[in-house]
């Protein structure tokens, strides 16, 4: 049996710079990882499954075949990649259509998983094409650790993130389209945000996130999220991840975090106090 986490993504900043000849828009955005995120379990099996479980496994659409799941599968073995025919279970605890990269982590961390334990392996540029197919936060998720987007998301430049304290996810538990947030975002365009060098993370946080406004407007709770986050004890800066609806919070440590989560959960909203996940010190 083979257990891998797949951790859920927070965009630190997103900025829209345009948009290239099919309409896509181009981003400029630092993403990074934490500790917490959604259980893979793969076991041998007679034929190909899926399984979904957890929190948020009932507000998804199960389809052996058609589930980014196992789409990952089988593009892997499409690839040239050998695997044996087996028994996927996905335990939900990222919400869904929540800005923390939930499907495309999945499928990210699948693809790792195959190719660590797999008797033909792929090429790391294989894999990438594959996670390039699959979908625009796929290849980012797949590459882990912290990393500067650029275009659709296609292009990635590694950036090392300082140690910060507690980060505190929250979410108004109500789904919010990516595809509605950018179809309704018209500006402004922030534009590239240039040199990273001489920025710490909370510096690098207030370079902010386009979408944001935008997000509010088709869902007033993300407002409100980020204010009752901003007025917690004990907190460094805070802003909306991807195209929403969850937010984040960095705090000075723990405890201060745990205590902002309580007051949150009060009010509401899912929660969850992690940490920014360090691939040389995370397994």
């Amino acid at each position: 049996m083979i257990e891998v986490l797949a951790p859920a993504k927070i965009n630190l900043f997103l900025r829209v710079c345009g948009k290239n000849n099919l309409g896509l828009h181009l981003l400029d955005s630092l993403v990074a990882f934490t500790e917490f995120g959604d259980q893979l379990t793969i076991e041998p099996a007679n034929e190909d499954r899926f399984t979904l479980v957890g929190d948020f496994s009932g507000v998804i659409k199960v389809s052996t075949k058609n589930n980014l799941v196992m789409r990952a599968l089988n593009a892997f073995r499409d690839a040239g990649g050998a695997f044996v025919q087996s028994h996927i279970t996905l335990k939900k605890k990222i919400p869904v259509g929540a800005g923390l990269g939930g499907g495309s982590t999945d499928a990210a961390a699948l693809l790792r998983a195959l190719n660590k334990h797999s008797p033909k392996p792929l090429e790391e540029k294989q894999l990438y094409d594959i996670a390039v197919t699959l979908g625009a936060d796929v290849p980012v998720c797949l590459a882990g650790g912290c990393q500067r987007i650029s275009s659709i998301g296609e292009i990635l430049t590694p950036h090392v993130l300082p140690e910060i304290g507690a980060i505190l996810l929250a979410n108004p538990k109500i789904p919010l389209s990516t595809e509605d947030v950018f179809s309704s975002f018209t500006g402004p365009f922030s534009g590239y945000a240039g040199s990273l060098e001489m920025f710490d993370t909370t510096s690098l946080v207030r370079l902010g996130n386009d979408l944001t406004a935008t997000a509010i407007t088709l869902l007033p709770e993300v407002g409100l999220c980020l204010d009752r986050l901003m007025a917690a004890d004990g907190i460094i800066t805070a802003s909306m991840s991807g195209s929403g609806g969850s937010c984040f919070a960095f705090f000075v440590n723990k405890t201060k975090a745990n205590e902002a989560e309580h007051h949150m959960k009060a009010a509401g909203f899912w929660t969850q106090v992690s940490r920014i996940r360090h691939p040389q010190k995370s397994t």
